[in-house]
């Protein structure tokens, strides 16, 4: 019996470093997502741009996912 079968080489993918890196671009994806919405034009002001979630929770979800991936690049085994 060897140990190549699909199931062990997918958890042998998936290490430490990989499934951080995995995480981070988790949340930066989420984070470009919550900053997503309708924006304002000349003739209507749209005063949800200024919504605490599209400027300050966002924008913190991906700093966190941005950091967290030089974590994942630059942590050892």
């Amino acid at each position: 019996m060897s140990n190549n079968t699909p199931k062990t080489k997918w958890l042998s993918f998936l290490t430490t470093s990989r499934f951080i890196i995995l995480l981070s671009l988790l949340l930066i994806a989420i984070g470009y997502l919550l900053m997503y919405g309708p924006d304002s034009t000349e003739q209507a002001f749209n005063p949800d741009i200024f919504s605490p979630q599209r400027i300050v929770v966002a924008p913190m979800l991906c700093l966190a996912g941005y950091l967290l991936m030089v974590v994942g690049i630059l942590r050892w085994k």
